[in-house]
């Protein structure tokens, strides 16, 4: 239950939201579309696998309507902030590597749609852990003991 819920809030929900905020803009000819993802989107994490795959679901959608956006000459952009542990009432019950302040979080999240960036990865100990994890092959990836 906990996975189809996952889905239904970072799936549909995200789908439901981000497509209503797309056809505004096409309507009113600009828009900027700033989504909160994350890095565990970038590889299958066997401790959340709907969490990574619904995550991965996220920023695809948004390069496949930025793709869109171009092919139909709107000015729309996209943002996909991908933070990693933030320090929030959701992560308070645990012990999490590399937890970040959210107000630091919300100042590089600022920063980034100012600059109408395309992805964001937050913040410079997260964008190292991506760069090493995208390259990992599958077989020792599935291999990992990845634990919290």
């Amino acid at each position: 239950e906990i996975e189809l819920n996952t889905t239904r809030t970072n799936v549909e929900g995200f789908t439901r939201m981000v497509t209503s905020a797309f056809n505004y803009f096409k309507t009113r000819g600009e828009g900027h579309i700033a989504a909160i993802s994350s890095i565990a989107g970038t590889k299958g994490l066997g401790i959340a696998p709907a969490y990574s795959a619904t995550k991965r679901f996220q920023n695809t959608y948004i390069e496949a309507l930025a793709q869109l956006s171009r092919m139909q000459h709107l000015n729309i952009h996209f943002t996909d902030i991908r933070p990693g542990f933030v320090a929030t009432d959701l992560l308070k019950s645990g012990k999490f590597p590399m937890l970040m302040q959210a107000n630091q979080v919300a100042k590089s999240i600022v920063r980034a749609l100012n600059r109408k960036e395309r992805v964001i990865v937050i913040d410079g100990r997260y964008r190292v852990v991506v760069f090493f994890w995208r390259m990992i092959p599958r077989w020792l990836w599935e291999r990992l003991p990845i634990k919290n």
